[in-house]
């Protein structure tokens, strides 16, 4: 192998070339989940990210408990919760009317600002092995023939037995002969903003998810402040967002503005900041000789909640499995490929086809105003109180992973 790096993983002059037997595209929970199963199997393993860390990134900063416990079972938990964070033990669900549906956690979640979250995976990767190059865009997968045999941008090329595409939305495994970038009911909006000082009549330690008349197939939120900063928000199905014609910052003020209470008191932090979310469950070819994607490169992104943490975690898990046992046996032949996939189709693809039919049931709650009826509000309590709307939920959950070995220590 030959490469041009400093100690920190920056390139050296920007020019990078090497060889590994797994290379990551991409350093976020996804990428550095499959780095870390493959580095502490004592496999060969490079993560290329184009950003420089600590970086920041749009988002709810919601970690389900399903969540947590992945970051625990890959050595990120501790690092997490050192980082300043809000701990979430009820959530409720709200209705135009105001009529609010509550449930609390047996296992608490967190809200945790991606720049926290990310860093405290990037240092969990390089403490278990794996090279991280920062600061290295890959443009285009290089292929031989069908197959992809590594990765190249401008000043970099570098060759893998395996490649793991965990580069997110416009992820390089959408080029041809991928499927092209999501759109339609396979993409959520979203856009986000800090506020000081939102009023938690109900509790600081809630999260509150408005279904709102003019968010069709989607839904607003408020979360508990970290550091006296609330995230709050809207989500929207690209499709239904399409037919009414309103900006989506139109449609985040008109929600402003029905919640002025919460928001008398406060002041906004910031800028509005909006981003894509590709979403399940999407038709793609997730496994392709050489090449396995996962996270928000594959679409694994929750229809209901656009929740994305959890999914990029297990599936990219799942991935530094699937690319470790190639690397011992040879080659990623068909039977792991199809494995990859059954594991996907298993975690995240047929548990959000079943959360496409409860989002258009809710749907048709909100617009008919039928969660006024008594009999349906206890429906939904009752299903709200069951867990019906996470995918994370034990009966869909992965199976802890065991590590083995480390190479390492944080």
């Amino acid at each position: 192998m030959t490469t041009e790096t400093t100690q920190s993983g920056l390139s050296a002059g920007g020019r990078v070339k090497g060889a590994s037997d797994v290379v990551v595209v991409g350093a976020g929970p996804a990428g550095c989940a499959a780095g870390i199963v493959l580095a502490r199997a004592g496999i060969d393993v490079c993560v290329i990210d184009a950003a420089v860390f600590p970086r920041d990134k749009i988002c709810g900063d919601a970690l389900s408990s399903g969540s947590i416990r992945l970051l625990d079972e890959l050595g990120a938990g501790d690092a997490v919760r050192a980082a300043p964070h809000a701990v979430v033990d009820r959530a409720a669900a709200v209705f135009p009317d105001g009529t609010r549906i509550e449930r609390r956690y047996d296992e608490p979640g967190l809200i945790v600002r991606r720049i926290d979250l990310d860093d405290a995976l990037r240092r969990t990767l390089e403490a278990s092995g794996a090279r991280l190059l920062q600061g290295s865009r890959v443009g285009d997968l290089v292929r031989e023939g069908d197959r992809v045999v590594g990765v190249a941008g401008t000043g970099l090329r570098w060759s893998a037995g395996v490649v793991v595409a965990a580069d997110g939305y416009g992820s390089r495994a959408l080029d041809p002969p991928g499927p092209g970038p999501a759109r339609g009911p396979w993409l959520g909006l979203a856009a986000t903003e800090y506020w000081s000082g939102v009023d938690f009549a109900f509790g600081a330690g809630t999260c509150d998810h408005c279904f709102e008349e003019d968010l069709p197939l989607g839904y607003a939120w408020i979360f508990p402040p970290v550091d006296g900063l609330s995230n709050v928000g809207v989500y929207v199905r690209a499709d239904t967002y399409a037919r009414q014609g309103r900006r989506l910052g139109d449609l985040f003020d008109a929600f402003l503005d029905r919640h002025a209470a919460r928001f008398r008191g406060g002041e906004r932090v910031g800028p509005r900041r909006a981003w894509s979310l590709p979403i399940a469950p999407r038709p793609m070819q997730v496994a392709r000789p050489g090449l396995l994607v996962c996270g928000d490169a594959a679409g694994f992104i929750d229809p209901f909640t656009g929740e994305g943490i959890w999914q990029a975690l297990s599936t990219g898990i799942s991935a530094g499995e699937t690319a470790r046992d190639a690397v011992r046996e040879g080659g990623l032949g068909v039977a792991l490929r199809e494995r990859y996939a059954g594991d996907c189709d298993r975690l995240v693809t047929r548990p959000s086809r079943r959360k496409l039919l409860l989002q258009h049931a809710l749907r048709m709650v909100v617009r008919g105003g039928l969660y006024r009826n008594p009999l349906v509000r206890a429906a939904l309590r009752a299903g709200y109180q069951r867990r019906a709307t996470e995918i994370t939920r034990s009966a869909t959950g992965r199976p802890a992973w065991n590590p083995g070995p480390t190479r390492g220590h944080l």
